[in-house]
C-alpha cells in the first residue's frame, strides 16, 4: 500500500473570520499525488466557494494533482515558500530536505497567503494570529541574519519570524502588524551587493508611475538597515479579525509545475485569463505593462509565482504588484538577458520587439502596444532622478545603471 498522508482543508469565506471545513487532502508523497474530495456538508452550504477555482470547481470533476510535488495550485500557493520552509525546519531542528510537502502545508500559519488553512483534525482550532508589532523589527531582523549564518535562533524569535507569507521567494521576511494591518517585512539578505529593500521600493514607486497597481508600500530604517514594507492586500482587519481573501499565482491559474519552465509564458497566461471571461481587459493591458516594464528595469525573477490574482464571489481580478526589482548586472559584459517567462514570437528574449510582437494576446492593437510602451519608457528614463530623491546611494545607483539601458532602445 503506497504510503499517504491527510489534512482537514479549511477555508475562510468571504466576510468570515473563522474558517469552516471544506474537505480532505490526501497527499500521497513516495508518488508525488494529491487527491481531495470535498465534505458533502460544505457542499449544502449556499456560501461554498471553490478551494481553489481552476483545479478544484465546485460540481466538476476533478484530477489528482501531479504537479509540484502533489499540490494543487492554491495549496502550493498557501505553502510557506523557501524563506518560509527555512525558519520551519529551523525551528524543528531538521533539514529542510529532510521534512515532506505535508510537514509545510501543515505547520504554516494565521500568516499564511490567501483563505485556506490546513488542519491535523477537525476539531484543531483556529490558527493563533500572533504577528510581531512593528517595535519588535529589530530583534525579528537579528535572528534573521542569525539564521542566515547558521547560528542559533532563540525559539520565541523563530515562532516570531514564521509569520511569513507564501508570497515571495528566498529572501528573509515576515508579517508584522502596524496601523491595524498586516505588512510584509522584507529584510536584507545575506550577500547582498546593494540594499535591494531600498531599490525595490524606488522601482515599486516607479512602476507605479507607469501606470501599475502596486500595494502600499513603506521603506523605514531599523538601526543601519532598511526595511521594506508592503501591506498585504489579501487581509482586511475588521473589529472581530481578520477577513482573508482569496489568492492564486500565476503558476496555479496556469496549473505548471515550478520545475517546467518551458511553459512559462506571458501570451498563455493572457489567453487563460481571458477564457475565464471573469478577467477584466484593464488587467490584461495591466499584465502588458507589466511584461514590457520588466524588460526596461531588468527584472529577470517574474516567474509565475511573482504573479498573482485575487478570487472570490467576484471571479478573478489581477492582485497589486509585487517582488519587482532590477537584477543588478555590470555594463559591458554582456546587454542582452532574457525574462523568466515567454514574450513573444522570440521566446524569452528581453526586448521591446519581442514585448510587442503578439500584443494583440494582451487585447491590444499594435498601435496601442505601441503608445503603451513609449508612455513606459518615458517615466523609466527619469529612473536615475526617482531613484535619487528616494535616497538610493550613488554606489547603488551605478550597481544597477546597466539594468536601465533598455529604456532607450528603439523598437
Amino acid at each position: 500500500m503506497p504510503r499517504e498522508q491527510k489534512a482537514y482543508v479549511f477555508i475562510y469565506l468571504p466576510g468570515q473570520t473563522v474558517a469552516v471545513p471544506a474537505g480532505i487532502f490526501t497527499h500521497y508523497p513516495d508518488d508525488g499525488i494529491g487527491r481531495f474530495a470535498y465534505g458533502l456538508r460544505y457542499l449544502e452550504r449556499f456560501d461554498a466557494l471553490a478551494v481553489d477555482p481552476v483545479s478544484l470547481q465546485l460540481g466538476a470533476v476533478f484530477k489528482d494533482a501531479a504537479t509540484n510535488g502533489g499540490l494543487y495550485g492554491a495549496f502550493r500557493d498557501a505553502s510557506p515558500d523557501y524563506w518560509g520552509r527555512l525558519v520551519i525546519a529551523a525551528e524543528l531542528k531538521a533539514p529542510p530536505e529532510s521534512l515532506g510537502e505535508m510537514d509545510f502545508l501543515l505547520h504554516g500559519n494565521a500568516s499564511r497567503v490567501g483563505c485556506l488553512d490546513f488542519r491535523v483534525s477537525l476539531e484543531q482550532g483556529e490558527p493563533e494570529t500572533r504577528p510581531p508589532s512593528f517595535q519588535s523589527l529589530a530583534e525579528i531582523l537579528e535572528a534573521a541574519r542569525q539564521l542566515q549564518h547558521g547560528e542559533p535562533v532563540r525559539h520565541d524569535l523563530l515562532q516570531l519570524l514564521e509569520q511569513g507569507t507564501s508570497i515571495g521567494g528566498a529572501r528573509p521576511k515576515c508579517t508584522v502588524e502596524r496601523d491595524n494591518a498586516l505588512w510584509i517585512a522584507k529584510f536584507p539578505a545575506r550577500g547582498d551587493s546593494v540594499n535591494f529593500p531600498r531599490i525595490e521600493y524606488a522601482t515599486m514607486l516607479l512602476a507605479q508611475a507607469c501606470g501599475i497597481t502596486i500595494p502600499e508600500i513603506r521603506i523605514i530604517s531599523v538601526g543601519d538597515k532598511d526595511v521594506l514594507l508592503v501591506k498585504r492586500f489579501d487581509r482586511l482587519k475588521t473589529a472581530s479579525g481578520y477577513q482573508r481573501f482569496g489568492f492564486l499565482s500565476a503558476l496555479s491559474l496556469m496549473e505548471w509545475d515550478e520545475r517546467d519552465r518551458t511553459q512559462w509564458s506571458y501570451p498563455a497566461l493572457a489567453d487563460k485569463m481571458r477564457a475565464t471571461v471573469l478577467a477584466q481587459s484593464a488587467d490584461l493591458k495591466e499584465l502588458f505593462r507589466r511584461m514590457v516594464f520588466n524588460v526596461l528595469c531588468r527584472n529577470t525573477d517574474d516567474h509565475p509565482r511573482n504573479h498573482g490574482f485575487l478570487w472570490g464571489v467576484k471571479g478573478f481580478a489581477l492582485s497589486p504588484a509585487y517582488d519587482i526589482v532590477p537584477t543588478p548586472a555590470r555594463r559591458g559584459v554582456g546587454t542582452d538577458f532574457s525574462l523568466a517567462m515567454s514574450l513573444g514570437d522570440r521566446g524569452r528574449e528581453a526586448t521591446l520587439a519581442n514585448a510587442i510582437s503578439l500584443s494583440a494576446r494582451f487585447g491590444l492593437s499594435q498601435k496601442e502596444a505601441q503608445f503603451t510602451i513609449e508612455e513606459i519608457k518615458l517615466h523609466v528614463a527619469t529612473w536615475e532622478e526617482q531613484f535619487t530623491s528616494q535616497a538610493v546611494s550613488s554606489v547603488d545607483i551605478e550597481a544597477i545603471r546597466a539594468c536601465f539601458l533598455g529604456a532607450g532602445t528603439v523598437i
